[in-house]
């Protein structure tokens, strides 16, 4: 729960949260640092070979077993099953085999899919190595027992499954259970350029039929974080960061068709994706001539909300090793490529001309990324991209005559990180983001400074951030410079049965991240607290279970004016049977001042109190059939304001390698609030009561024919009605009074101008082969559907039905990328 305190911005309350943390932490040092695990590693002249046969003479076919603690259900309580591993190594690369004991071989799950899907019903076993001991970072190797590869790079509060390294790894079920062996290259991995090696190490292993979670070395699950609860790799001598290089180039045949225009066009592009290490901690990324026409398409909705939509990015280049430049929130990477400009009178003359085509997105030239960090926990990272011109199409009235005018000017895009690890998993961080333009744009900076303080059993924190930020406009030839500011306080207890927190966060009017950053918006001062308890351990019929209260108070920051109050409660929690169930419950108890829904500075809306409630229920996930549901209302009844909404999703497990799955998502109610898309010369600010319909579904289908080769299917509808029952002015005061406004289409004649029945249908159809280690053959089709009309009184399937015969736009590509390494290139024409 988050506990609001109401004090205002001064030295006074800052002093005060200073007294707190300064008291704290004498208690906070007194505790005892957990004692780590120690495994020792052997140097092996030969390499074993890697078929999940634990024959090799490398392997002891006596190692020992190790006893797993597990994570979950039971946290500290003794893994159900031995497990035994073992590590060796050469100049070129580690070595791991473990035996997974099960004396019910016939029951382990192995569940088939694709490469980094960890929701599959499979048991995984996996290698997690911190060669820098920083107790931040780890690099994270999984297979499962159907033979698939995951990874993934570990930071504080974050898992990059996005980073994908180059390995090799073997499964074998026998009579014992089952074996892995594994053989990370060291041109996969950083590790310091010094005689002896300490790295932080940990195993994890979960057996899925037991729903049971297990390390070597104890995570508590009372204590924040995973990486630093590691126990320590010893043995490793001699070895030596190795020349990292390497190439993917490929080539993409791409075929369009435009079902508005009913043309089709063939095209091809070829481009290289490189990495090269600068030394043994940094590396340096570059992908010339990029290629993003495979890429899945985004979850379109039609917003009719006073804020930007969030879209989540999906190009690999801008998802992989992205840590560094995304921890201080400054970074959204969809800018890059995106065309910004507006349409505007500098464009055209709206007189004698009409736009008829704008840009939605900028090609880029290339993107660079240079990032890593040094064995004294010092990190450094730095992002560019470069995105063409962009033209518009404007017609002209009288003569008819089209002609291509620049939107978007040369672009050229920065991101600059300096980060320091400090003692105890705690940090300092500095980031700059920078946007030059061409001729005719606008110029953006923004720096962030963050600090994260910790104490050395993880259980108190101290985070502080603030940003600034300057715009340079010089468009029609004048210069305007912008400047605004963010600043952030946060302590809490980040650990243990009871966790709770303060926050403030402070956004001055002028705060402006929008040209590299993301921001719904600015100009509010958020003081917020929590508090929350939890089971961690089983205990009756629970595994565990949380509840937690969060209240935060609101005002702006310019003029300082209150604008909302808000209190919170949700629960969770999960039965032995590992069922889960939850509810949250939220009120406003006073009455909010909105100052964003009038899309108009210094008007706002003011709204009664409402309140809120949502419950839902999952189930187990280890059967065949398994999937979860939701349903809520939230009420204004002052107003008699109702919306509610309900959903499901449903997965199939057919076999181990078919699965589909279903999501249904439905919402529906009247609100009141600004009409989007109203004249721009009327004289008052028209809202309207509007009954609204939200649908939208997902359907997948998945077929994974080995571990290397499967297919993917997924089809989303998502179906907007809105309809306009009554008309009102925005008065002064925030209220709305009634007013009998003529929503008649002033060139069609037609009614209900304002009514929308928007449909958005994506299909993505993904076939993938990987061909050889870092290697793959992709062919994609992608189908999309956008329609907007006014009638809203259409059921569904009918409408279904006319969406689909609207004009599809449809994309078909072949991709061939291959993986080049220069030391693997090296030993074969050494041994050939």
């Amino acid at each position: 729960m988050q506990l609001t305190l109401r004090f205002a911005v001064n030295k006074q309350n800052l002093n005060m949260r200073l007294t707190i943390f300064i008291f704290l932490l004498p208690f906070i040092l007194q505790a005892k640092e957990k004692e780590k695990q120690l495994f020792q590693a052997t140097r092996v002249e030969d390499s074993p070979k890697i078929d999940g046969i634990l024959t090799d003479p490398v392997w002891n076919k006596q190692a020992p077993n190790m006893s797993f603690i597990q994570f979950a259900p039971n946290n500290g309580a003794p893994s159900t099953f031995q497990t035994q591993v073992q590590i060796v190594y050469t100049d070129q690369a580690i070595y791991v085999a473990a035996r997974l004991h099960d004396p019910e071989p016939h029951l382990i799950q192995k569940e088939f899919g694709q490469r980094d899907d960890f929701n599959r019903n499979t048991d995984w076993f996996a290698f997690m190595i911190d060669p820098y001991q920083s107790g931040i970072n780890a690099f994270t190797f999984f297979v499962s027992a159907a033979g698939v590869q995951g990874d993934y790079f570990v930071t504080v509060g974050d898992f990059d499954q996005s980073w994908d390294a180059v390995w090799n790894s073997a499964i074998k079920i026998d009579e014992q259970g089952w074996t892995v062996e594994m053989m990370i290259p060291y041109f996969a991995i950083r590790f310091p350029n010094q005689k002896e090696q300490n790295w932080g190490l940990n195993f994890y292993r979960n057996i899925k039929r037991k729903q049971e979670e297990s390390y070597w070395n104890h995570v508590d699950n009372g204590i924040d974080g995973v990486v630093n609860q590691q126990g320590t790799l010893q043995g490793i001598s001699d070895i030596k960061p190795p020349l990292r290089l390497s190439l993917s180039p490929y080539v993409t045949g791409i075929f369009n068709h435009d079902g508005y225009s009913g043309k089709g066009e063939f095209s091809w592009a070829g481009g290289l994706d490189l990495k090269y290490g600068l030394n043994e901690s940094y590396t340096l990324d570059m992908t010339l001539i990029p290629d993003f026409s495979q890429v899945q398409s985004d979850n379109i909705v039609y917003n009719i909300s006073p804020f930007e939509v969030q879209f989540n990015e999906n190009r690999q280049f801008f998802t992989e090793g992205t840590d560094l430049f995304n921890k201080s929130g400054l970074f959204y990477s969809r800018r890059v490529g995106q065309s910004f400009r507006s349409i505007d009178a500098t464009l055209y003359n709206n007189n004698k001309e009409e736009v008829i085509e704008t840009p939605t997105a900028a090609n880029l030239v290339n993107a660079t990324k240079l990032s890593g960090r040094d064995k004294n926990g010092f990190g450094v990272g730095l992002f560019n991209a470069i995105s063409q011109e962009t033209h518009a199409l404007i017609r002209n009235k009288e003569t008819g005559e089209i002609s291509r005018r620049r939107f978007d000017p040369l672009t050229n895009f920065n991101v600059f990180v300096i980060d320091q690890n400090l003692k105890n998993n705690s940090n300092i961080n500095f980031t700059n983001t920078n946007v030059t333009r061409g001729s005719g744009g606008k110029d953006a900076n923004v720096s962030g400074l963050s600090l994260t303080l910790r104490d050395k059993t993880n259980t108190y924190q101290l985070y502080t951030f603030g940003a600034y930020n300057i715009i340079f406009n010089s468009r029609e030839n004048k210069y305007r410079k912008e400047e605004g500011f963010k600043y952030v306080i946060d302590l809490a207890k980040i650990s243990g049965k009871w966790q709770y927190g303060i926050l403030q966060n402070v956004e001055s009017d002028t705060y402006n991240p929008l040209d590299l950053g993301f921001l719904q918006a600015p100009n509010e001062i958020t003081h917020r607290a929590f508090i929350r308890y939890s089971i961690l351990k089983p205990i009756g019929k629970i595994n565990n279970s949380n509840t937690g209260i969060n209240v935060s108070h609101q005002y702006l920051y310019n003029p300082r004016t209150y604008t909302s109050f808000r209190v919170n409660v949700n629960h969770y929690t999960q039965l032995k049977n590992f069922w889960g169930v939850g509810a949250n419950f939220g009120f406003n108890p006073s009455r909010d001042y909105d100052y964003f829904e009038s899309r108009t500075r210094g008007r706002y809306f003011r709204q009664p109190e409402s309140f809120n409630f949502n419950f839902f229920v999952e189930s187990d996930n280890r059967k065949a059939l398994a999937g979860n549901a939701y349903t809520g209302r939230w009420r204004r009844p002052t107003w008699n304001q109702n919306f509610r909404w309900w959903g499901a999703y449903l997965r199939w497990r057919i076999n181990n390698k078919v699965s589909t799955d279903l999501e249904v998502n439905y919402e529906a109610g009247d609100s009141r609030g600004f009409v989007n898309n109203q004249p721009s010369n009327l004289e008052y600010i028209l809202f309207g009561l509007r009954t609204m319909q939200n649908t939208t579904n997902i359907y997948g289908f998945n077929i994974t024919f080995n571990r290397n080769m499967g297919l993917r299917l997924r089809i989303r509808h998502n179906w907007t009605t809105i309809r306009y029952e009554n008309y009102f002015k925005l008065e002064a005061n925030g209220d709305l009074s009634k007013f009998d406004f003529d929503d008649t289409h002033p060139e069609t004649g037609k009614p209900k101008r304002f009514d929308t029945n928007f449909n958005a249908i994506n299909l993505d159809l993904v076939y993938f082969w990987q061909i050889a280690p870092g290697s793959f053959v992709n062919f994609v089709w992608k189908d999309a559907i956008q329609s907007f009309t006014n009638n809203t009184d259409v059921p569904y399937f009918n409408n279904l039905g006319d969406a689909v015969r609207e004009p599809h736009v449809n994309s078909v590509s072949l991709r061939i990328t291959y993986f080049l390494d220069y030391l693997t290139i090296k030993n074969r024409l050494k041994k050939g």
